[in-house]
């Protein structure tokens, strides 16, 4: 492995202030090792096992607070404690923005859920480069071991004015670990949440235990449909998948039961922003296949449930499935007794419903994600309530 690592200037971290400059363009580094399962890889920064961490650093050494409440002990480096004069000991010291002095050591006090002093080099630093491992299993076919819908969609109900963080991530258990690097949590939730790569306070890359791999199908398509009877009708059980559709009534049923989709994007097809489906390196550093839905531009209003009120709040059932003809052979599968929905932690479900609170979504509900073997895919339906909303762009893997 071959490591570069360098002390921050001074002139760096003040004009900084311990965040990577917003001028330049850099995106997130892999640390989380990945599966391409369909023998389609994506392009990633850096080379596997190389780690060049000349940019910025933090110290991190673990968090406070009590669930859902808890936040990184964390701080940007003082540009001075290098000067010998001031620290004859070599101590850590947290930057304290005051010229010639060094007042907050790092480290100190002891986080409320203690973790070893480290560095952590930032995430969307052009300086910061690494790449965990990475291996092609399109020669068999791979089945998903679990899947991890985004803990807001399972927690909370939404409004229609939200924005609504969609977030599939797959994952595969590893008989032979693959190279994984440790993250730290360093500031921020949500939107602005940031992490890095961490090392010890030499600059040593710290490794994670890479028993587990995410999982990339260039296959994947994400559909958004409006259900249109009662939440718990059985009508619902007589609905028909259409791959590269989404779901149909059949032909004798007497009125309507799911509407036609409000989106309805696939992986292959390429391209980024609000009108394409897309997987992306997430700030933690793993691959995850992401949509942000603005329910207020991307909705149904048609009446629900023998109403005449149109209306864009309801049920909606978001449907993350594979498809067969995209040009790739479709190599992932959901298979009855190894395929299993994630469930998150009580922590986690406590720490989206505080964000989302914050953001203006409801404090209660949540959907229940659906393993459906026979036709290959996983659906959660999501209630959109009426009431004016922020816009919530949670969801955290």
């Amino acid at each position: 492995m071959n490591e570069e690592f360098s002390d921050q200037s001074a002139e760096t971290m003040s004009l900084k202030k311990g965040k990577p400059d917003p001028t330049v363009e850099a995106g997130n580094n892999l640390s989380y090792p990945v599966i391409w399962s369909d023998g389609v890889a994506k392009a990633l920064p850096g080379t596997v096992g190389v780690t060049n961490l000349s940019g910025v650093w933090w110290y991190q050494w673990g968090t406070n607070g009590v669930d859902p409440d808890i936040f990184p002990a964390s701080c940007p480096p003082d540009p001075e404690e290098s000067d010998t004069t001031l620290n004859p000991m070599v101590l850590p010291y947290c930057n304290d923005y005051t010229d010639s002095s060094l007042t907050v050591v790092a480290g100190e006090p002891v986080a409320d859920n203690p973790l070893p002093l480290a560095r952590a080099y930032l995430q969307k630093d052009p300086k910061n480069l690494w790449q965990a491992g990475s291996d092609n299993w399109d020669a068999s076919p791979v089945d998903i071991h679990w899947v991890d819908w985004g803990d807001n969609l399972e927690s909370v109900d939404w409004y229609t004015r939200s924005q609504v963080r969609t977030e599939v991530v797959l994952f595969e258990d590893l008989t032979e670990p693959m190279l994984e690097y440790q993250m730290r949590h360093t500031d921020g939730w949500g939107i602005d949440e940031v992490h890095g790569l961490a090392t010890d306070l030499n600059g040593v890359p710290l490794l994670g235990e890479g028993t587990r791999s995410t999982v990339y199908s260039h296959c994947a398509r994400l559909t958004i449909q409006k259900i249109l009877v009662a939440e718990d009708s059985p009508l619902l059980d007589s609905l028909i998948w259409v791959p590269g559709e989404g779901w149909i009534e059949p032909n004798d049923t007497i009125g309507d039961i799911i509407g036609d989709h409000i989106f309805n994007g696939s992986v292959h097809e390429g391209g980024d922003g609000p009108g394409f489906y897309s997987a992306e390196i997430n700030v933690k550093g793993r691959i995850i296949y992401g949509y942000t839905w603005n329910v207020r531009q991307l909705n149904d209003d048609t009446p629900v449930d023998g109403s005449l009120i149109r209306t864009p709040a309801g049920v909606y059932r978001i449907t993350f499935s594979f498809d067969e003809n995209s040009g790739t052979k479709l190599n992932t599968f959901f298979t009855e007794g190894v395929t299993q929905i994630l469930i998150p932690l009580e922590e986690a479900v406590e720490a989206e419903i505080m964000l989302a609170e914050s953001e203006e979504s409801g404090d209660e509900g949540g959907g229940t994600a659906v393993m459906d073997y026979e036709n290959n895919l996983t659906y959660i339906d999501v209630t959109i309530l009426e009431r004016g909303g922020g816009e919530n762009k949670g969801g955290r893997k």
